[in-house]
């Protein structure tokens, strides 16, 4: 039996939690909510977009300590408490506003409240199940953020036209509280004992023992490289998730269609984040990496002039989307390929540091360059060079000092 076939369960009830953890589902729902939110309360769009940098604060706190905890106590009890506390704060949120700080607070303890469901937790565990397939098998678990980029936009665009704004914390708290089932079911990683491991399948499992230490790795080039194109390709990616919606209706689009364009950005990540999943198994990864990184340049390319057609506005939302898919996949791939896995969660943890701290960086500074020129095309110019540096010190990685 194949790796896949063997432990499809384990990657199935990942995925599930990818997408409601919160990098998954409250992510996309920025975009959806920059419009409701400042209609209500008279934020701006810099003040709204803020909210990633909040988000991703916490992320940045509790990168490191979460990558501690999973490597010393495993990750199913983690993700297992942080999906119940991650559904009691999306409640929660239903009670901040008018004041701009009660916004910036209650996203603050949702980011610490959710930090276990980071894409960190998922796969590690999937990581240890695989090793032939891993790069499929991580894409195929960082699916579940991509199928909320499908489902997100239409489910909370019409919660909060049937209700309001709040309706929308309600529903990602209700399906992060349902998440739980899958995850208590099936979700667990190899750990070497005898109750977890696939006994009935003869498919190879990598030793979690083998790789680097965090001192051996920050030696090498390549942690530092990778954490740079991290750094650099989450800030501008992710500026463009978050201003998504508005970028489109910006474009000349009504707000009911870029709802509706922003479902097809959904279908993009997924395709991107399986064929990356696909080709880094079977070609060089620096180059595939690269090849996807890119993308969003010409999306950018095609936006930066205002109004445009709606073959247009798709073309970019599809680039955008491809790059969106793979970055995320291809954190825990670098992270197994070129450290093993010894140290995997710590060694996660400082590329998460290193890519989210980009992410909170990105979405404030569009949402300034559209508050200080009237438009996006400004800060669009200088996501463009951000995007090639951060593709050229992927492409130029090299080897893998692991025989991963």
């Amino acid at each position: 039996m194949s790796e896949l076939g063997a432990h499809w369960k384990v990657v199935f009830a990942a995925a599930i939690g990818a997408g409601a953890g919160i990098t998954g589902m409250s992510v996309y729902s920025l975009s959806i909510l920059i419009g409701p939110l400042t209609e209500a309360f008279d934020w701006t769009r810099a003040e709204v977009s803020f909210a990633k940098t909040i988000l991703t604060t916490g992320f940045v706190l509790t990168g490191p300590i979460m990558g501690y905890l999973a490597d010393r106590y495993g990750v199913r009890r983690i993700g297992i408490i942080s999906l119940i506390t991650l559904s009691i704060a999306m409640f929660s949120m239903t009670q901040v506003g008018p004041s701009i700080l009660s916004f910036y607070i209650g996203l603050f303890l949702l980011s610490l409240a959710g930090c276990g469901t980071t894409p960190l937790v998922w796969t590690r565990a999937v990581a240890t199940w695989f090793k032939k397939d891993r790069g499929l098998a991580l894409a195929l678990t960082l699916t579940g953020t991509g199928l909320m980029g499908v489902i997100s936009p239409q489910l909370l665009d019409a919660a909060i036209q049937r209700f309001d704004w709040r309706a929308a914390y309600v529903t990602m708290g209700t399906f992060a509280a349902l998440t739980l089932i899958p995850v208590l079911l099936f979700f667990r990683e190899n750990r070497g004992d005898a109750d977890v491991s696939v006994t009935a399948a003869k498919a190879p499992t990598p030793a979690i023992s083998v790789g680097l230490t965090v001192g051996e790795a920050i030696r090498l080039r390549q942690f530092w490289q990778l954490g740079l194109a991290f750094f650099l390709v989450g800030g501008a990616v992710s500026a463009l998730l978050v201003h998504l919606v508005p970028l489109i209706t910006d474009a000349g689009i009504s707000r009911s269609i870029a709802v509706k364009i922003a479902g097809i950005l959904g279908v993009a990540i997924i395709f991107g984040r399986l064929a990356t999943g696909y080709l880094v198994d079977r070609f060089h990864p620096p180059y595939i990496a690269a090849a996807f990184l890119i993308m969003p340049v010409l999306g950018c390319v095609l936006l930066i002039n205002g109004p445009a057609s709606m073959t247009v506005v798709i073309l970019a939302v599809v680039c955008i989307g491809l790059a969106a898919g793979s970055e995320v996949d291809l954190i825990p791939f670098f992270t197994a390929r070129y450290f093993g896995l010894k140290a995997y969660g710590k060694l996660y943890g400082w590329m998460f540091v290193a890519f989210y701290g980009g992410v909170g960086f990105g979405p404030p500074f569009l949402g300034h360059m559209y508050d200080l020129h009237g438009g996006y095309s400004q800060g669009l110019v200088y996501i463009i060079p951000v995007l090639a540096l951060g593709a050229l010190a992927v492409m130029t990685l090299g080897r893998s000092p692991q025989a991963n």
